[in-house]
């Protein structure tokens, strides 16, 4: 009995110094991280920390809380401390990025990888000595052949991506060796029923037996079961399109504690001039992250069937009534008062289309061909109308007028990019203006102009309401003006 009772005390002393020496490392990492990069402060401390007792190799976040075991740090630190502060540094940034925050829907391996590789694209242009790994090279390398075939590396873009183009499973097999550093199982609703120590303090020899009997749950994060974005775009007051019931991307929820966190990490990140140019893109990432996506089909939809007008509602005409007066009274036909309608459409409309260079031909066709679906399948065009199809480069290629529905067709089979120069958005206004004057737009609803982002824009805000509709999210860059709407078009 009492060799016995020796034994369990013994074993309650070594976990109670586990937990004590793994504590030491996750804290001696964070020290590491506010040391190397002050801009991370806020986002260090803000995970809380659970103990995984009866589970080896667990390391996880589900947004709130670090869950982890003993034996799993130290495995980590087998590598130096530097390998444990990088693989911290990895899943900050995943919370920092919600990149937890998913669709039921979700591709999961290549959720899990998009946003390992982002994570690590990032860490990687930080390039502090605090997280560097052995493995830092050969990821380095592996990163630039993805971004070669990929483009740039966020998670949702690198999502779609390997949506449209999966990669083989050789690929598949490189990517998760290098890039996966933690188990994202909390991600999709689940930690896997592993029982949870809060503290240290809770370890004592009375209540080691019920561990494994504790409740969990209660401090994760739940996936918001409709995947539903309801924040709305702030100049046209336009809802945000529900999420793709296909699911393209990954489809985030608010957080704001880490939408906070994340405004924080950005301005103290503009501000530290030990980085500059090496976390450009980690700031291009947190610019990216606060700002509002909104679905083209349904910005051009509400956009365009702002202006009502006033029609004779034919549905609403008695013939009855008027045959049987011609019947009855010959000559008196009986009618009643017209009934009015509103019905909802465009006049005149002007759509521009940057055909330089550096854009592509067939995805200007693509966005032509949806633009004019949109409008034709939703009562917006009447039957005549006035819209402009502008093509500019460096300066105004062509100028094509549509005013029925058979222009539209001839266009649209007969369309042909014209230009292929550099870029310059200020002739559209001035020609614009210009029509205005002439009184060649008497009532016009506002401007799209599909670009792929690269030129010089007007400094004054015009008359009427503008949109620029970007290829993709990597075309957005600081010099839009603030008046402009933002765009993204989504093939």
């Amino acid at each position: 009995m009492v060799s016995n009772s020796f034994n369990i005390g013994q074993n309650d002393r070594e976990l109670n110094k586990d937990v004590i020496l793994a504590e030491k490392i996750i804290a001696a990492a964070q020290d590491k991280i506010v040391a190397n990069m002050r801009f991370m402060d806020s986002a260090v401390f803000a995970l809380k920390k659970e103990i995984v007792l009866d589970k080896k190799g667990i390391f996880m976040v589900d947004g709130t809380t670090l869950y982890y075991s003993s034996d799993e740090i130290f495995s980590r630190m087998k590598s130096g401390l530097s390998s444990f502060t990088h693989d911290y540094m990895h899943v900050l940034l995943h919370c920092i990025f919600k990149h937890y925050y998913v669709s039921k829907k979700v591709n999961r391996l290549y959720w899990d990888l998009a946003a390992d590789i982002a994570v690590e694209e990032m860490i990687d242009s930080l390039g502090a000595s605090c997280i560097i790994t052995p493995e830092n090279s050969e990821r380095k390398d592996e990163l630039k052949k993805i971004r070669a075939k990929r483009g740039r590396l966020s998670a949702d873009r690198l999502y779609k991506s390997f949506i449209t183009d999966p990669p083989i499973e050789a690929e598949v097999g490189i990517m998760r060796e290098l890039f996966s550093v933690d188990n994202h199982s909390p991600w999709y609703g689940s930690i896997d029923n592993v029982p949870r120590l809060k503290n240290k303090s809770d370890i004592d020899d009375d209540e080691r037996d019920n561990l494994s009997s504790q409740d969990q749950g209660e401090n994760n994060q739940q996936v918001n079961s409709d995947g539903e974005n309801d924040t709305k775009f702030d100049v046209s007051s336009i809802e945000e399109s529900d999420v793709n019931e296909e699911c393209d991307g990954a489809a985030l929820i608010s957080d704001h504690d880490w939408d906070k966190i994340r405004e924080m990490v950005k301005t103290a990140l503009e501000m530290d001039d030990n980085f500059g140019d090496a976390g450009g893109t980690m700031q291009k990432e947190l610019r990216y992250a606060e700002e509002k996506r909104i679905d083209y089909s349904t910005f051009l939809r509400k956009f365009a069937a702002i202006h009502e007008v006033i029609k004779v509602d034919d549905d609403s005409f008695d013939y009855i009534m008027y045959t049987y007066g011609l019947n009855r009274y010959r000559d008196m036909p009986l009618i009643e008062p017209l009934e009015y309608k509103d019905e909802k459409n465009i006049r005149d409309l002007v759509i521009a289309i940057d055909t330089s260079g550096s854009t592509d031909g067939e995805l200007v066709k693509k966005f032509v061909d949806k633009s004019f679906e949109i409008l034709g399948n939703n009562d917006v065009l009447g039957t005549k109308f006035n819209i402009r199809v502008i093509q500019c480069d460096a300066e105004i290629q062509e100028d094509t007028v549509l005013k029925n529905r058979e222009d539209v067709d001839v266009f649209l089979q007969n369309l042909e990019i014209k230009g292929l120069g550099g870029t310059d958005f200020r002739p559209v206004f001035h020609y614009i203006n210009e029509l205005i004057r002439k009184k060649e737009l008497r009532n016009l609803r506002g401007l799209l102009y599909f670009t792929d982002g690269k030129g010089t824009y007007p400094k004054r805000k015009p008359l009427y309401d503008t949109a620029f509709i970007f290829v993709d999210d990597d075309a957005f860059d600081e010099d839009v003006p603030a008046w402009a709407m933002k765009v993204y078009f989504n093939e």
